[in-house]
């Protein structure tokens, strides 16, 4: 009783930090997305501009620290890329299905991120440009601003 009790503080303290990218995947995740992403510069330039327009930048920074929501920097390696790409397109079904949404929404003091209708060119040119400013901060690709080989 003591070791379950235990083990699920363990867990639990390992999604919300983040830690563990297989334990805090959604169990219907794939992990075949996994794989690191090397920013497309006409994409990530787009996703850039999406970014700034669609107001990202009220509640996210890469690279800078937490505002409302979380720090971007390296979540396209923290995080599965089709779990990815399924929150940014429409998180609120996952805020109530998805542990990992859950855990974020918790560490947020419930802050929801909305559904900012977005098309999948759209989910894309954000992750490529996330991706990117992750690897000039040195959080992507290993903290080697780069993927590694």
């Amino acid at each position: 009783m003591h070791m379950r009790r235990w083990t699920g503080s363990l867990v639990a303290g390992l999604l919300v930090l983040g830690v563990g990218r297989a334990a805090a995947q959604d169990s219907t995740a794939s992990a075949s997305a996994s794989a690191c992403l090397q920013p497309d510069a006409a994409m990530a330039k787009r996703g850039q501009s999406l970014f700034s327009n669609r107001g990202c930048v009220g509640c996210h920074s890469i690279g800078q620290g937490k505002r409302a929501g979380p720090d971007l920097a390296g979540v396209t390696e923290r995080r599965d890329l089709d779990w990815l790409r399924r929150f940014v397109q429409n998180p609120t079904p996952m805020f109530e299905t998805d542990s990992v949404a859950k855990a974020l929404l918790a560490e947020y003091n419930n802050t929801r991120m909305p559904n900012m209708r977005l098309k999948g060119d759209d989910v894309e040119a954000l992750i490529h440009y996330i991706a990117r400013e992750s690897h000039k901060v040195g959080r992507g690709a290993s903290g080697e601003g780069k993927c590694a080989e």
